[in-house]
C-alpha cells in the first residue's frame, strides 16, 4: 500500500509540476488541478492522513466551481469562498488527528483564498505559505512524492515573488 501510495503522490506531483507551468490557460490549470486534487486525495488516504484527504476532496469541489466560472469568465463569488473556508474547518474538526493536521487545514483555506483571489501579488503570498505548510506536512505524513511538488511550488513561487514583487518594486523606486 506504501509503493501505491507513493506513486499516486507522484502522479499528483508531475500533474502539478505541468500545471504551474501552463502559461495563461486558466481553464487548462483548473483542469489539470482537478486531476491532481484526485491523486494527492487518494495519496493520502492511502496514508491515513485524513486532514489532507478532506481538504483535497473539498479543494477538489473548490477547483470545480472555480473551473465552472471561469467558462463563464466570472470569479467565484464571496459567499462561495466564505462557505467553502467554514466546510474546510468543520472537515479538520471531525478529521483533526494532531497538531500536524492543523497544516493541512491552513492550506485548505489558503487554497480556497487563492482560487477566489484576483490580486496576484496576494496570491503568490499565499501560495508560499501553503506550499510550505503542505511541503513539512507531507514529509511528516510520508508522503514523500508529493513532497517534491510542494516544494516545486514553494521554490516557484518565491522566484516569482523575487521577479514580479521585489525586483519590480526596486525598479520603480530607482526610476524615481
Amino acid at each position: 500500500m506504501e509503493i501505491f501510495a507513493q506513486i499516486t503522490g507522484l502522479i499528483a506531483s508531475i500533474i502539478m509540476i505541468v500545471a504551474i507551468q501552463v502559461k495563461e490557460k486558466r481553464k487548462l490549470y483548473l483542469i489539470l488541478n482537478i486531476l491532481a486534487k484526485v491523486f494527492y486525495g487518494l495519496n493520502f488516504s492511502l496514508l491515513n492522513a485524513y486532514s489532507g484527504t478532506i481538504t483535497q476532496i473539498i479543494g477538489l469541489v473548490i477547483t470545480v466551481v472555480a473551473y465552472i466560472y471561469a467558462k463563464k469568465d466570472l470569479n467565484v463569488p464571496k459567499y462561495l469562498t466564505v462557505a467553502f473556508i467554514v466546510v474546510t474547518l468543520i472537515g479538520g474538526i471531525f478529521t483533526y488527528n494532531n497538531i500536524y493536521s492543523l497544516m493541512a487545514i491552513c492550506c485548505g483555506i489558503t487554497y480556497a483564498l487563492i482560487i477566489a483571489g484576483r490580486n496576484m501579488k496576494t496570491i503568490r503570498k499565499l501560495n508560499l505559505v501553503q506550499s510550505l505548510l503542505w511541503t513539512i506536512y507531507d514529509l511528516i505524513i510520508n508522503a514523500y512524492t508529493a513532497s517534491i511538488s510542494s516544494a516545486f511550488v514553494f521554490i516557484s513561487t518565491t522566484i516569482a515573488i523575487f521577479r514580479y514583487d521585489i525586483l519590480k518594486r526596486k525598479k520603480v523606486e530607482d526610476s524615481k
